[in-house]
């Protein structure tokens, strides 16, 4: 099998949610596009989509691990994910650093960084695509705390350049694993 290679670009519109889908992926993702937090981000809810419609909007084996998640996220779930208000990021510069950590912590041992410490985006995906380690989660409790968690982050900025820049290396991030996911999904077709 070749490797797979990264189809996560920058989309100029969001993808339309899929008619079969069930109304905790409806719900939630009327919710993180409220805001239209631009190209890069609307690329993440592309390939988010995918793989839930991959794994036919079922629940993953387990959760996604919680372990240093950052607090708001945590809040957003204890209050029905949305359905209570829509959590809000104050300090922005402590969320990315939680936020990072946590993501951090998810990654896989095929990742590799670059010279600034950076995630790669680049190539293959490590195991011929089979390996996702603790992000193979699925469903409700699965992928989208990650791509919420992107979208309280994104809501928050203000005029800070160098916030604005960690935020979208994160989306372009969780944008190329999501995009290697949804292919490796994809070729399961449900059939776990």
């Amino acid at each position: 099998m070749a490797p797979i290679v990264p189809l996560a670009t920058p989309v100029s519109t969001l993808v339309e949610c899929p008619a079969k889908a069930p109304a905790w992926f409806s719900e939630a993702r009327a919710q993180i596009t409220r805001r239209d937090l631009g190209c890069h981000f609307h690329a993440v809810v592309a390939a988010w989509t995918r793989v839930e419609e991959a794994s036919r909007f079922q629940q993953g084996p387990t959760n996604l691990p919680a372990k240093g998640r950052p607090q708001v996220v945590g809040t957003w779930i204890a209050n029905r994910r949305g359905k209570r208000g829509e959590p809000v990021v104050e300090d922005i510069a402590g969320y990315a650093e939680q936020w990072q950590k946590w993501w951090d912590s998810l990654q896989l041992r095929w990742r590799e960084r670059g010279e600034e410490g950076e995630w790669k985006v680049e190539g293959g995906y490590g195991e011929e695509g089979k390996e996702w380690g603790p992000l193979y989660q699925w469903g409700v409790n699965g992928m989208l705390s990650i791509v919420a968690s992107l979208y309280f982050w994104g809501c928050a900025l203000n005029e800070d350049s160098e916030a604005q820049a960690k935020w979208e290396a994160a989306v372009r991030d969780v944008a190329w694993m999501l995009e290697g996911m949804a292919v490796s999904y994809g070729m399961f077709k449900g059939r776990w």
